[in-house]
Order: structure tokens, then C-alpha cells, then sequence
């Protein structure tokens, strides 16, 4: 090398390789600060939100910790084509000309490539037409028509509505339906947007957690509403449909953490392991709902077998308050098998799942359970009358459906190249 000129090392590393090691992006400032909000937010509005700020706040801080471990807070950055990238800057003894913003050869822009803003507020408003279909579509399964979801939905704004009678609130209300157009579309563009920016920054989640955390909740749920509208139907009221899915989750996310642990143990014993540990874990929200709302440890116990015993479902709150036996054997017998059996089903088919786009996984399992949780605690305050005629499970559906809309759309959007400040002089 010539002794009048110098190489900056950053540009003999991004020159000889074609990744450039770059700190994580990552969103656990956001989510830790969330978390604190939500969790002071909970004194107000309710202890659904406590519980959610409480999770969300471990969470940020568990990621935020986890980028700090050793190898784990940087990536391999993919750098632009050659012909695309700023030439090498050298320097030379004398007179040195001082780069500034907007000049040529100033720096490069990393990452080379990111989502447009665009792409959240096209899933905002996608996920804000496909969401109102399963409210549509329980209401009218229901005989409640078409407005009686939007009547709702009007009730976490309007507290008026708890006054009215279940045949007013299935009549069309031109001041309720534009309240809740308004509450529909201004949340759907907010959080579509906040997709787009935040989703591409959030880490990959391994397809276990990603499936296990999706589809259990689902399907567990799904099950048991079926079970009670057909075997049940008078028992649906009873249950606590919010801490009854929050429970579905645990055990999803505790049976695919032990399901990745163990899967080289083979998928039979991964998911029995995983079906005990996660029917365990899954009794805690249960009884803390139990405690919490003063009904007692036995109380959720008998719901449980209440679902397959009519003759339960009749019986005063102050007995199901109580310990009784056989209700307890049928509770466990069902808890178990059905513990057992999804977590053996999530052991067998891990291997063969493919793997879900972090955008999609997360857009999906997270936006449940902050909309679910934000809505069920403001209408709780506002409208308690209003919070116990609303469907959960449908509720919840219908978030779901938003959040894999938006997040696909988001995921597949086409990313936009950022270009570089300038390329500099052109060499000789």
C-alpha cells in the first residue's frame, strides 16, 4: 500500500465479505415500556390488564436481557450488490476534505432493504374488512342479527348502552354504528401501522413455540365451545371466557418449550412431557382467576367437569364453590387426556410443521391477547353490563383473524432498497 493513502478498516471488512455484523434490531424497549404501561394502567381498569402488563413486561425485559448474552445481540447484515455500494473511501496526506450529509461517498444506509410504511396501513385496513366476519357470523348463527356486534363495539365508548334491553340492543342504531365504524377504523389503521414499523424488527420465533402458541389456544377453545353449545349449552355463561383462552396460552407456550427441549428425545416422549408440564402450568391462571374474583380454588374445578355433566350446570354458584369428588375425578380425567393428547400431537407433528414467518407468528399471538385484554378491561369499566353479553371466544377469532391478515400482508409486502448517500468518486 502506498504510504500516502490509508484504507478505513470498516470498508476492507465490507469489501472482502459480502455480510457486515450489525446490532440486533429488536423491540424490547418497546415491549418492557408497553408492559409498564399496561401494568399501571391495570390499577384503573382491571386486573385482565394487570396480568397482561405483568407478561408483557417479563417478556420485554427477557429480550432485552437475551440481546445482552454473548453472540446473541448482533447479525450478518446482507450487503447491497457490488455495483450498488459506496467505493471505498481512502484517505491522503494534506488537505482533507470534510465529508458531510448529502455528499458524495458520505456513508452507506443499513439495513439495504425495509418494509414501507405502506405496508401496515394496506394490513390495517385489509385486516379491518375480514375481522367483522366472525362477529357477523356468530350473531347471525345466534339469531342477534347483523347490528348486534356493532351495538357492542359502541359500548366501550358509549357508556349508555349497558341500559338497554337484549331486543334494542339487536335493532340498528344510526349513532351506535357510526361510533363503532369509528372505533373499528381508527383502531385497525393505529395497529395496522404500528405493524409495519414493528414487526419486521421483532426476532424469529422457532416453529414449536410458533405453533404450539397459535394453534393450541385455538383448537382447545374451539373444542370446548363446541363441546358446551352441544353437550352444555346452558353452562356457557358460567365460564370466564378470557381466563379460560389466557390458560389455553400458557399451555401452549409451556408445552412448546418443552417440546424443543426434548424433541431429541423423540416425539412421543416430548409430548407426553409436554402435555403433564403444560396441564400443570395451565391450572395457574384458573385459580388465580378463582381467588381473585372470590369464588374459591374448587370453583373452576367444577366448571371443568360441569362441561360434560348437565346436571352440574343447574346447581347454585355456593355448590360449586365447594369440593366434590367425583366432580374432581371427572375434571382431572378430562384435563389430563386432553393435556396429554395436544401435547403429543404437538411432539409428532413439530417435526413436519413448517416454519412461520416472524412477522406472521407474532402478528398473530400477540395481538389477541393485547386487543382481547384491552377490550375486555375498557369495557369492564365503562360498560360491565355490556362485557358480560359479549361472546369471548368469537371475540377473540375475530382479533386473530386481524392479526394473521395484517401480519400477511405485512410479510409478503415487497421491501423497498434503502439507497446509499452517495457512491463517491468514480476511480480512475
Amino acid at each position: 500500500m502506498d504510504s500516502d493513502q490509508v484504507t478505513i478498516p470498516g470498508d476492507e471488512r465490507a469489501a472482502t465479505g459480502e455480510t457486515l455484523e450489525m446490532p440486533k434490531p429488536t423491540a424490547a424497549p418497546l415491549v418492557l415500556a408497553l408492559g409498564v404501561v399496561l401494568l399501571a394502567a391495570g390499577v384503573v381498569l382491571g386486573i385482565a390488564m394487570t396480568i397482561v402488563g405483568g407478561v408483557l413486561l417479563l417478556i420485554g425485559l427477557g429480550l432485552w436481557v437475551a440481546s445482552l448474552l454473548p453472540g446473541k445481540g448482533h447479525f450478518a447484515e446482507p450487503l447491497a450488490e457490488p455495483d450498488a455500494r459506496p467505493l471505498a473511501i481512502h484517505g491522503a496526506t494534506g488537505m482533507v476534505e470534510q465529508m458531510a450529509e448529502g455528499k458524495p461517498g458520505y456513508r452507506a444506509q443499513l439495513p439495504a432493504m425495509v418494509h414501507p410504511v405502506s405496508a401496515g396501513v394496506k394490513g390495517g385496513i385489509l385486516g379491518g374488512l375480514v375481522m367483522p366476519i366472525p362477529a357477523l357470523i356468530y350473531s347471525l348463527a345466534t339469531g342477534h342479527g347483523v347490528w348486534y356486534p356493532a351495538n357492542l363495539l359502541a359500548g366501550m365508548v358509549l357508556p349508555g348502552l349497558q341500559d338497554l334491553s337484549l331486543a334494542e340492543l339487536e335493532q340498528f342504531h344510526f349513532s351506535y354504528l357510526i361510533a363503532a365504524v369509528f372505533i373499528h377504523a381508527a383502531m385497525s389503521l393505529v395497529v395496522g401501522l404500528a405493524y409495519g414499523v414493528l414487526l419486521p424488527t421483532l426476532p424469529h420465533i422457532p416453529k414449536e413455540l410458533a405453533w404450539g402458541a397459535l394453534l393450541m389456544p385455538v383448537l382447545w377453545t374451539g373444542f370446548s365451545f363446541a363441546a358446551i353449545s352441544l353437550i352444555n349449552p346452558g353452562f356457557y355463561h358460567r365460564l370466564d371466557w378470557p381466563s379460560f383462552i389466557f390458560a389455553q396460552f400458557v399451555f401452549g407456550v409451556v408445552a412448546a418449550v418443552i417440546v424443543r427441549r426434548l424433541r431429541a428425545r423423540g416425539g412421543v416422549v416430548a409430548g407426553l412431557s409436554a402435555g403433564i408440564v403444560g396441564g400443570a402450568f395451565m391450572v395457574i391462571p384458573a385459580a388465580v382467576w378463582g381467588w381473585l374474583t372470590g369464588h374459591g380454588f374448587w370453583y373452576p374445578v367444577n366448571l371443568l367437569a360441569g362441561m360434560i355433566s348437565p346436571r352440574i350446570a343447574k346447581l347454585p354458584a355456593a355448590d360449586l364453590e365447594q369440593l366434590h369428588r367425583d366432580w374432581l375425578v371427572y375434571a382431572v380425567g378430562m384435563h389430563a387426556a386432553l393435556s396429554i393428547a395436544f401435547g403429543v400431537a404437538l411432539g409428532l407433528l413439530s417435526p413436519r410443521l413448517p416454519d412461520i414467518p416472524a412477522a406472521m407468528s407474532w402478528g398473530a399471538l400477540l395481538m389477541p391477547v393485547l386487543w382481547t385484554a384491552l377490550s375486555y378491561s375498557v369495557m369492564d369499566v365503562v360498560s360491565p353490563v355490556l362485557a358480560r353479553r359479549v361472546d369471548w371466544p368469537w371475540f377473540v377469532v375475530s382479533q386473530f383473524v386481524f392479526g394473521l391478515t395484517a401480519s400477511v400482508v405485512v410479510a409478503r409486502s415487497e421491501k423497498i432498497i434503502v439507497p446509499p448517500a452517495g457512491r463517491g468518486p468514480t476511480a480512475a
